[in-house]
C-alpha cells in the first residue's frame, strides 16, 4: 500500500511540475508541505529527481532553494558525483529573481565545500565548489550583509581544503585572509597548530594567546598557550605567566565590552509578565533594565537563558535592576511549560509587536536600558566562548556607577 501511495504521489508531483507552468495557485505553503512529504516518503533516486525538478522550475520559491541545497548535501553523503554536478549547476546558474539571497547562495556553497572537506566525501569536487563560492563572494562583498562573517567563513573553509590536500602554505595564506575579515578562536587555534608543526613556535604562541583572549573558557586553547610558553621559556614559571596573561586579557576584554556602549532612544514599550507586573518606559526610569528577546524553538536562546538566570539570581534583590525575558513565540502555549520545565524564575512576558519596535532581526537579542531610559547596549546572539555573566555584570555595574 505504501509503495502504491508513493507511486501515486510521484505521478501527481511529476504532472504538476511538468504541466502547471508555475501557476500562482501553488503557494509557498503548499510547496513546503509537498517537499516535506516526499522527502520522508520517496526513495533516494525518486527524491533526487523530484528535488531537481522543483529547484529548477520554482527558483522564486524559497522552499525550492532549500530543497536544492538539501539534495546537494544528500548527493555528497551518497557520493553521487553525477547528481551532485547536476544540482550544483543549478546553484551556479541561479537566477537573479531567485528566492535565495546572495548571502544564502554564498553560505550554501560554503556549506557544501565544508561537508566535502570535513567528511572527505567527493573531496575532489571541493576545490571547484570553493572557487565558485569565493568568486561569488568577491564579486558581491561590497555592501553584502554579514560581509565579515561570510569572508571569515569561506576562507576558513578554503584553508581546511588546502590543509587536507597537504598544501600547507596555501592553508596558512587562507587562514590569514579569514582572520582579516573576522577573528575566530577556532581559526587562530588551527593556524597555530600548523605554525607549531613548522617549528614557528613563537608565532603559534601569538595565535594561541589571541585565541585565548577571544575564548577564555576553552580548555584546549589554554593548554596550548601553556605548552608553547613552556617550550619557549623552560626556565620560567608558566603559572605566573598564565596568571598575568589572564589578568591582562580580562582587563582588555572589559575595556572592549564597555567600549560598545551607545545612547539610543528606547521605543515606547510595555510588557506584562506572567505574574501581571507591568514594565514600561515610565516605571523603569532610574533602573538598569535587561530586555531579552527569545523563543522556545531557538537553540542559541536555550543556551543563553540559563546564563540569564544566573545573572538574574545575582541582581534580583537590587531595586535598581530589572529583568524581562520577552518571548517571540508565535505558539504562546509553549512558553509557560518550557519556563516551568527549566525552572526559570526571571520575569517572562510575550513580546507581541515590541520586538519590531526594538528593531529585533535575530534572536536572542538582549537590550540593556540605562537609568536614563536610553538603550546603552545591544547584544545579538549567544557566544558560548564568552563569560556571559561576567560581561553582563561589567556592563551593569558601569551603568549603576554612572
Amino acid at each position: 500500500m505504501k509503495n502504491k501511495l508513493t507511486l501515486i504521489l510521484v505521478i501527481i508531483t511529476a504532472f504538476m511540475l511538468s504541466f502547471c507552468e508555475k501557476e500562482p495557485e501553488i503557494s509557498p505553503e503548499r510547496l513546503k508541505v509537498l517537499s516535506d512529504t516526499v522527502a520522508q516518503d520517496l526513495e533516494y533516486d525518486v527524491w533526487m529527481e523530484f528535488s531537481y525538478e522543483l529547484a529548477k522550475n520554482y527558483p522564486e520559491e524559497y522552499v525550492a532553494g532549500m530543497v536544492m541545497v538539501q539534495s546537494a548535501e544528500r548527493s555528497i553523503m551518497e557520493q553521487d558525483e553525477d547528481r551532485f554536478d547536476k544540482i550544483f549547476d543549478l546553484l551556479k546558474s541561479y537566477p537573479e529573481n531567485g528566492a535565495l539571497e546572495m548571502t544564502d547562495q554564498i553560505a550554501f556553497g560554503n556549506r557544501l565545500a565544508w561537508i566535502m572537506s570535513d567528511q572527505m566525501m567527493l573531496f575532489d569536487k571541493a576545490p571547484g565548489v570553493m572557487d565558485f563560492t569565493i568568486k561569488k563572494f568577491k564579486a558581491n562583498e561590497v555592501g553584502l550583509q554579514w560581509r565579515n562573517e561570510l569572508g571569515a567563513m569561506v576562507y576558513d573553509t578554503q584553508a581546511n581544503i588546502y590543509e587536507k590536500s597537504g598544501e600547507v602554505d596555501k592553508a596558512l595564506e587562507a587562514f590569514g585572509f579569514a582572520l582579516e575579515y573576522f577573528e575566530q578562536p577556532e581559526t587562530l587555534l588551527r593556524r597555530g597548530l600548523i605554525l607549531e608543526t613548522q617549528g614557528k613556535l613563537a608565532d603559534a604562541l601569538e595565535d594561541y594567546v589571541t585565541a585565548m583572549g577571544l575564548a577564555p573558557n576553552q580548555v584546549m586553547i589554554t593548554q596550548k598557550v601553556k605548552e608553547a610558553y613552556s617550550k619557549l621559556n623552560p626556565d620560567q614559571d608558566v603559572q605566573v605567566f598564565m596568571n598575568d596573561l589572564q589578568e591582562s586579557l580580562e582587563e582588555k576584554r572589559r575595556e572592549e565590552v564597555l567600549g560598545e556602549a551607545f545612547f539610543n532612544e528606547a521605543p515606547e514599550f510595555e510588557f506584562a509578565d506572567m505574574d501581571g507586573n507591568i514594565y514600561n518606559n515610565s516605571n523603569m526610569l532610574g533602573k538598569v533594565v535587561f530586555v531579552d528577546f527569545w523563543a522556545t524553538w531557538c537553540n542559541p536562546c536555550r543556551r543563553e537563558l540559563p546564563e540569564f538566570q544566573k545573572l538574574y539570581d545575582m541582581y534580583k534583590d537590587n531595586p535598581r535592576v530589572a529583568f524581562i525575558a520577552a518571548s517571540t513565540d508565535a505558539e504562546q502555549q509553549k512558553v509557560q511549560p518550557y519556563v516551568a520545565e527549566m525552572n526559570f524564575s526571571f520575569p517572562v512576558a510575550y513580546a507581541g509587536d515590541t520586538a519590531t519596535k526594538f528593531g529585533v532581526e535575530g534572536i536572542p537579542s538582549l537590550f540593556i536600558i540605562g537609568p536614563s531610559g536610553k538603550i546603552r547596549y545591544k547584544i545579538v546572539g549567544f557566544d558560548p566562548d564568552k563569560d556571559f555573566v561576567r560581561e553582563m555584570s561589567w556592563r551593569l555595574e558601569s551603568l549603576l556607577d554612572s
